[in-house]
């Protein structure tokens, strides 16, 4: 039979929260440095993090999409693929973009 569609969603949902955590650790281990070098480093800590998300999203989605044998179902299961992946994008952005508003004074401030 396989998973239904459903499936993909919650992984995207998972990775980028996971993804979105290792972002809020990194940026708090990057010490504060002169000149702003470190608000940068954490900007583009938290861009390789998403691509990072991104790629892990889509290949668990896509070794899942894999193991579905019925061509309507594995067809469906490679759409909601694309699908969740832009969810969890999205998802990852978001709430990065309201951590970051949030928590404006910290150093998760300086990504946006």
């Amino acid at each position: 039979m396989g998973p239904s569609t459903s499936v993909a969603y919650v992984w995207a949902i998972v990775i980028s929260l996971a993804f979105l955590l290792i972002a809020v650790i990194i940026a708090n281990l990057i010490s504060n440095k002169p000149g702003g070098k470190d608000v940068s480093q954490r900007r583009v800590w938290f861009w390789v993090c998403l691509v990072l998300a991104l790629a892990v999203m889509l290949t668990v989605n896509l070794i899942t999409a894999y193991g579905i044998h019925i061509p309507t179902r594995h067809s469906d299961y490679i759409t909601a693929t694309g699908l969740s992946t832009a969810l969890g994008a999205l998802i990852y952005v978001g709430l990065g973009m309201g951590l970051s508003k949030g928590m404006s004074r910290s150093k998760i401030g300086s990504w946006f």
